[in-house]
């Protein structure tokens, strides 16, 4: 759960500071390559834990099929609009975009989870 809300903070960092780090790529580096580390320590594990906390075991492996396609699907989505957003609206405004998606995700997880359930209750 901790992975979304570091993510949205580190892409509003970068959206409100985009000018400034421009001048200075280290910095957007490690600032953007954070965002992959707080993406593998939360959101990338519960998209593999969350469906089978959620679904019962006799339709499990269907809906963590629907769940997975589901989730390729919003990839290529945001892959293929990353490219004209940014060219219409500029980099700030995707990576706050990405900020935004980040949020929603922690909310959307929040919401489908327990953090005291138990695997098998």
């Amino acid at each position: 759960m901790q992975g979304f809300p570091l993510m949205a903070i580190l892409y509003s960092v970068i959206s409100f500071t985009w000018q400034g780090l421009i001048q200075h790529h280290c910095l957007l580096v490690i600032l953007y390559g954070s965002t992959f580390f707080f993406s593998n320590y939360g959101p990338n594990t519960t998209t593999f834990m969350l469906p089978s906390i959620t679904f019962s075991p006799e339709c499990r492996s269907t809906l963590n099929g629907i769940s997975a396609a589901s989730g390729k699907a919003g990839a290529l989505v945001g892959s293929i609009m990353f490219s004209p957003i940014a060219s219409k609206y500029g980099d700030p405004t995707v990576m706050l975009l990405c900020a935004l998606t980040s949020i929603f995700g922690g909310i959307i997880t929040a919401c489908c989870s327990n953090e005291h359930r138990t695997i098998g209750t």
